[in-house]
């Protein structure tokens, strides 16, 4: 039994996560909590015809994943007290289907728009080839400029969400990936971090964005 069932026992307001799996992959499956760039196995489960269960509580919502025994395979989502449902096709294991949470539902919104905007990338690697095949720095400079921008872009619109989306736990995950940025922006973070509820700053991503930029924390 798992540290997180343990804690469920005593308090009934945990979570219930049901797991389906499109085809067999494993026997076992495994439940880990990310926290920043440290990975905390937690629980783990059996796979019984293909679905598996996990109970718990979570003190806030956080990123886990699910990983697979003998499998280099894993899936990314949130955790949150409340009865949901996982559906993973091994084949796109990056595409679960993920119902009855409305954090994870955010947090697959803020993804699409994401690939949208980086999708533009795949119209500048024609030209770039072209342009380095021929050696012509004009244009590689040109579509260096061009990939700036669809950079600058995305960064926009990740700010304008937590903005948009300052009472959501995902705002905070969303907040914390940009200290993982190439160029931090520790003004701009600092600006967002403010933005967010009282209760969000609780949450284990806003909690690493308050250390690493020494912004003080909010008491739990």
């Amino acid at each position: 039994m798992g540290q997180l069932q343990k804690e469920a026992d005593s308090n009934k307001n945990g979570f219930v996560l049901q797991g389906t799996l499109k085809s067999a992959l494993s026997d076992k499956v495994y439940l880990s909590k990310i926290t920043g760039n440290d990975i905390q196995p937690v629980d783990s489960a059996k796979i019984e015809n293909n679905n598996f269960v996990f109970q718990g509580i979570v003190e806030h919502p956080e990123r886990f994943f699910l990983s697979f025994e003998n499998s280099s395979t894993a899936v990314i989502f949130i955790v949150e007290n409340t009865n949901f449902e996982i559906f993973i096709d091994p084949d796109q294991m990056e595409e679960p289907v993920i119902k009855g949470s409305e954090l994870n539902t955010k947090l697959f919104e803020y993804k699409l728009a994401s690939k949208k905007i980086f999708k533009k990338i795949d119209y500048l690697f024609p030209k770039f080839q072209k342009a380095r095949l021929e050696n012509d720095v004009k244009k590689l400079d040109e579509v260096g400029s061009e990939l700036k921008q669809i950079e600058s872009e995305f960064t926009d619109f990740s700010f304008n969400f937590i903005k948009n989306n300052s009472d959501s736990y995902v705002a905070a995950m969303v907040l914390s990936d940009q200290l993982k940025s190439v160029t931090v922006d520790t003004l701009r973070i600092s600006n967002a971090f403010k933005l967010l509820s009282d209760e969000v700053k609780k949450s284990p991503d806003a909690q690493l964005i308050a250390t690493a930029l020494s912004l003080g924390s909010v008491k739990k």
